[in-house]
């Protein structure tokens, strides 16, 4: 995904899942589920369409650790700032 007000910057997109599947259908249920849901798609994709998709792999991912990752690396990229010196630092002239 790009990352906000950076269009060239991509990061990364979480989805979280929670799927449960029966374990069978009636023939009742299948036939509902058919009137409620849209209609097969005759053909796959186009080539133009196919030509826009990005192929990617899913992985599992621990938001909370993740999470936890971030958070310590924003907090050690803020502490390296208070170890920088404050200000400009003065260049003395050599003498000839």
């Amino acid at each position: 995904m790009p990352m906000y007000q950076r269009p060239f910057m991509k990061g990364k997109l979480y989805i979280h899942f929670l799927v449960d599947f029966p374990e069978s259908l009636s023939p009742d249920q299948v036939s509902a589920l058919q009137k409620i849901l849209p209609p097969k798609p005759a053909s796959g994709l186009t080539d133009m369409e196919l030509d826009e998709c990005e192929e990617t792999t899913m992985h599992d991912v621990n938001i909370e650790e993740e999470m936890r990752r971030k958070q310590q690396a924003a907090q050690e990229a803020y502490e390296e700032d208070e170890d920088m010196p404050s200000g400009a630092q003065r260049v003395q002239c050599a003498q000839q």
